[in-house]
């Protein structure tokens, strides 16, 4: 677990599950080790949500989205030939919230957060998105072309 603190220091934290002896576990190294579940996107769900959520991707102490404009500028600029809007934004984002909505993820619907939504709906996919390492941030290298 990586602890952001001051001055822009990281400090690695290794965890241990302790049994009811309090003694350490037993070293396992030929224990298999359960993926989280990773969610299928395509190539431009891909791009898009690593544009919309590249602050999450960088680590940044309170990160929020982007907005859909400047997702949709800094999409036709990596894609000029893609017909990249703010409509297609939202219609990319709303398919894939309601995509993972549907395989039991909470709090990407309007009626499971409540009023004001904000960006809470974006928010909350983004942060399952890179919890299940769907988005990881080797993604970012999608936006090398930006300027």
């Amino acid at each position: 677990m990586f602890i952001r603190g001051s001055r822009d220091r990281e400090h690695l934290l290794e965890l241990y599950i302790t049994g009811e002896d309090g003694g350490q576990p037993a070293v396992r190294p030929d224990a298999v080790t359960h993926q989280p579940r990773q969610w299928p996107l395509s190539p431009d769900e891909r791009l898009l949500l690593v544009v919309l959520g590249q602050r999450y991707l960088l680590h940044d102490a309170n990160p929020q989205p982007i907005s859909r404009q400047q997702a949709a500028l800094m999409l036709a600029e990596l894609q000029p030939d893609a017909n990249w809007s703010v409509k297609r934004v939202e219609h990319l984002v709303t398919d894939v919230r309601l995509r993972l909505s549907a395989a039991s993820v909470h709090g990407l619907l309007r009626e499971e957060v409540g009023e004001p939504v904000g960006n809470t709906l974006n928010d909350n996919l983004l942060r399952e998105l890179i919890l299940s390492t769907t988005l990881v941030p080797p993604d970012l290298a999608l936006l090398d072309g930006l300027s």
